[in-house]
């Protein structure tokens, strides 16, 4: 297997030998749990679904408690024991990407509700159909929102021109 040309299939066909079957949570750093668990409500439209004694809060996104429940895509979980990551430049250490719909309002939204913009929605590598906005929680955390056009293989494992 290459980066360039991927084969998963080796991998994907032995559920006897234990696989992975996707990302259950993303785990963020929040020393002021409260606090950043109303900016991700606020700005993502997320619900609290849960808390892990008094360190964790759980959160998924959803219209109600209940639609976020049992939606199937990867939970927030903002930690207050991790120690924040942001003495690091923006490519230097943990980022956390969300795929977003409307990036440009998601990235105004997040301002208003305290985040630094490090970078305003700009069109990546033209070929993908990839719109990419970066800012910094108000805990400080790098986080990376991305808008895709389509996820095929062409757009997903793009090569140097010429290759």
């Amino acid at each position: 297997m290459s980066i360039d040309s991927p084969d998963v299939t080796e991998y994907s066909s032995i559920p006897d030998q234990g696989v992975v079957t996707g990302i259950g949570y993303v785990r963020i750093p929040a020393p002021d749990l409260h606090g950043l668990a109303e900016f991700y409500k606020s700005t993502f439209g997320m619900q609290q679904i849960g808390a892990l004694l008094d360190h964790a809060i759980i959160l998924n996104v959803g219209k109600t408690i209940e639609e976020a429940i049992t939606n199937r895509t990867p939970r927030l979980i903002l930690d207050r024991r991790m120690k924040s990551n942001q003495q690091y430049a923006p490519n230097d250490n943990n980022c956390w990407t969300f795929m977003a719909r409307g990036i440009e309002h998601v990235v105004q939204r997040a301002q208003k509700n305290g985040a630094t913009i490090t970078m305003q929605p700009y069109s990546t590598v033209p070929q993908t159909g990839m719109v990419a906005g970066k800012f910094r929680d108000p805990a400080g955390n790098h986080i990376d929102l991305i808008e895709i056009g389509t996820d095929t293989p062409e757009r997903l494992n793009l090569t140097s021109p010429g290759k």
